[in-house]
């Protein structure tokens, strides 16, 4: 079957080049080698297309919030980054969660730009400068952080939270030590040398 299919095509093209000179022959012969290859192409085309699912960006945010809820912080990351590519009216609930992540693998500065996105987007998301303040906290930014939790206050007064996170920032922060006065200094002076000759005595 084959090699009549072989000789019935290669009779026409013997008959086109002996009716016209050869010409079309080699036409012919590039087109039907050209047209083979599409005809098979088209339908391996179309299945792999079609195997392939296509997500929305809300598939694309669920599919990362159920990485996070996993523990998977890196693949929520990557996730949540393609949903608000394909749907920039995510970017601002994209950009939250991204930062609760990079919080969670414990990448501050990155949890930190990532809610700077959030507020850039939404500047009166009070949750966001809260979790800003967090961060900056545990990056040792202590002035950062105060603003960061008094942004919060100012845009939701009623949120408690937010005060008591700016009261434990207040109570871990390191104090800063004042240099004596030269009083205070003095009078420290009298009470040590007080001390030793009671002892002395």
């Amino acid at each position: 079957m084959q090699q009549d299919l072989h000789n019935l095509f290669f009779f026409s093209l013997e008959k086109e080049k002996n009716l016209n000179n050869g010409r079309i022959q080699i036409i012919k012969s590039n087109r039907m080698l050209k047209k083979i290859p599409i005809i098979f192409l088209i339908p391996m085309l179309v299945l792999a297309t079609s195997a392939a699912p296509v997500y929305t960006g809300e598939d694309l945010f669920e599919i990362g919030n159920g990485h996070y809820s996993q523990g998977s912080l890196d693949k929520a990351i990557e996730f949540w980054m393609q949903a608000k590519l394909a749907d920039p009216s995510l970017s601002a609930n994209a950009w939250y969660n991204i930062g609760l992540a990079y919080a969670g693998l414990k990448e501050y500065e990155k949890a930190v730009m990532a809610w700077n996105e959030t507020v850039k987007l939404i500047p009166n998301s009070s949750m966001a400068y809260d979790n800003m303040g967090t961060a900056y906290g545990l990056l040792g930014m202590y002035e950062e952080a105060g603003m960061a939790y008094d942004m919060a206050i100012a845009i939701d007064p009623d949120v408690v939270k937010y005060r008591i996170d700016k009261e434990l920032l207040l109570k871990s922060a390191p104090k800063e030590e004042t240099p004596l006065s030269p009083l205070s200094a003095f009078l420290a002076l009298i009470t040590v040398l007080g001390i030793l000759v009671r002892h002395a005595g």
